[in-house]
């Protein structure tokens, strides 16, 4: 992934040696360079921010732990410093880092692979929740299968068939679930603006079909029997 980075240091060769290594690094992206923290400050209140920040801390205008205090929690900073005794103070602010100058590229490159880690876990965090909270949204059919309970997420329902006892729930990507239920109940649990019993031993997604005749529908590749209550006039 690509991660946008901007850095924050009062002096201009210390600026220059940190620019040069974000150019080296592939999966940075430098933003803008700043001399000057108080103009990162007018970015801030913009909200024009990067997802990382390399920012000094002993600066004239602001402290760079101050100035970390006042940046929302998505941007992550790594500081830069020419004194040890700010370490501690900057894991105090939740800081992914801390480079000790003179820093060297391979000290540079094992800090930004840290933070790339860092950005990489929280998109699969997100990306996890976010298809939690579409599955815990989704309507659901639960069906007994081997005396387990399953959830079928009605949305991905292609159609469903009769089988004696037992219902075969078919869904858009091929998989298929067998339980032990009658097509009626059935019927009754899933919506009627969606589903039709096309025959006694056919439920279909109406807006699956692809085509039709007096005998028989088409849908998801399958040719389906229709009886007569279901054909067309």
């Amino acid at each position: 992934m690509k991660i946008t980075c901007s850095i924050i240091e009062d002096e201009p060769l210390a600026l220059q040696l940190i620019e040069s290594y974000v150019e080296r690094t592939p999966f940075l992206e430098l933003k803008r360079g700043y001399l000057d923290a108080e103009l990162f400050m007018v970015d801030l209140k913009r909200g024009d921010l990067p997802m990382l920040i390399f920012s000094d801390i002993q600066m004239p205008q602001i402290n760079g732990i101050e100035l970390s205090r006042q940046i929302p929690q998505s941007t992550k900073v790594i500081f830069t410093t020419a004194y040890s005794r700010y370490a501690l103070d900057g894991f105090k602010v939740n800081a992914l880092d801390y480079l000790l100058k003179p820093i060297s590229y391979p000290d540079f490159l094992a800090s930004a692979e840290k933070a790339r880690d860092w950005f990489e876990k929280e998109a699969k965090a997100s990306q996890a929740e976010e298809l939690l909270r579409e599955v815990q949204a989704a309507p659901v059919l639960q069906v007994k299968v081997d005396r387990q309970t399953v959830n079928i997420p009605i949305p991905d329902i292609l159609r469903i068939e009769g089988l004696g006892d037992y219902v075969k729930i078919i869904r858009r990507d091929g998989s298929m679930t067998l339980t032990l239920m009658r097509m009626k109940n059935i019927l009754d649990m899933l919506p009627a603006d969606q589903f039709a019993r096309v025959h006694k031993s056919h439920i279909v997604r109406t807006s699956e079909i692809t085509s039709f005749d007096k005998s028989h529908i088409i849908i998801g590749g399958e040719s389906i029997p229709v009886s007569n209550k279901w054909q067309e006039p």
